[in-house]
């Protein structure tokens, strides 16, 4: 399938969503589609990336962050140049039969967790987002996820910072997601599913945390990416 680009979001330094125009093929939130571009010497080269967008939303997001020969060559696109695109693909999916969901994104994680929120609001279901970044400005989505938490009951949202200091008044988290600062912002861990988004060293540490804390393994699902 061959899209054009329609807007391209600066939403942190070193990270963009790119809009594609047209119909989205159906798909699923967690799903993710490969980009293709044109190489050096005209090879074909892809990579891939969730969709950030909720199907009900009807056109494909991808929230990227620039990092290597590929995403050097999609910072060189602008608005109606065109990119190619399959998929769907994947497994990271939500369950069923799951009263309350936490998400637990690092950096771009937010990507698939976007949708995956999205999805658990509109069916009347709680959920929480934990969101990991080096800095504060290095969190994407951040505005629209307060709003979001700040019109619906449903939803906490819960931002957190491990390396910048913060000023005095910041009412986020500080320091690297643990286990027990997830259970000191929800009360407790247990009747939650939990999904996991990020680099491999955040994801396979925060699985065996909650699973050490007493989660069960049907419970974790996670997803890794770099």
């Amino acid at each position: 399938m061959s899209f054009k680009i329609g807007k391209i979001a600066e939403e942190c330094e070193g990270i963009r969503t790119f809009e594609l125009e047209g119909e989205a093929p159906p798909y699923k939130p967690g799903n993710f589609f490969r980009l293709w571009l044109a190489g050096e010497g005209g090879k074909k080269m892809f990579r891939p990336y969730s969709a950030a967008s909720h199907p009900s939303e009807g056109v494909l997001r991808f929230c990227i962050k620039k990092n290597g020969v590929f995403t050097d060559m999609l910072w060189k696109l602008k608005q109606g140049d065109e990119v190619e695109v399959d998929g769907p693909f994947g497994t990271f999916l939500l369950g069923t039969g799951e009263n309350e969901r936490v998400f637990l994104a690092g950096g771009v994680g937010i990507s698939a967790m976007r949708a995956m929120l999205i999805d658990t609001l509109l069916d009347g279901r709680r959920c929480s987002l934990f969101h990991s970044a080096g800095e504060l400005s290095k969190i994407p989505y951040a505005g629209e996820m307060k709003l979001l938490a700040a019109q619906n009951p449903l939803f906490s949202y819960f931002p957190a910072v491990t390396r910048q200091e913060m000023p005095d008044g910041w009412d986020g988290m500080k320091g690297r997601l643990t286990a027990d600062a997830i259970k000191a912002r929800l009360g407790t861990l247990s009747g939650k599913a939990f999904y996991l988004c990020g680099p491999p060293e955040m994801v396979e540490g925060m699985a065996k945390a909650l699973l050490d804390a007493g989660v069960k393994k049907e419970n974790v699902k996670k997803e890794e990416w770099g």
